[in-house]
């Protein structure tokens, strides 16, 4: 039963960190203009 959870959880957060870091993810901003503070 422990080794189920954990594979489950380990799941989770290898899905969460692939989401998080993709550049076709929700959190993923994308702005078309290099800001102003990055060009100084």
């Amino acid at each position: 039963m422990k080794r189920r959870v954990a594979y489950a959880l380990a799941t989770i957060l290898g899905s969460l960190a692939v989401m998080i870091v993709s550049t076709a993810s929700w959190a993923y901003i994308h702005q078309d203009e290099t800001p102003n503070e990055l060009l100084k």
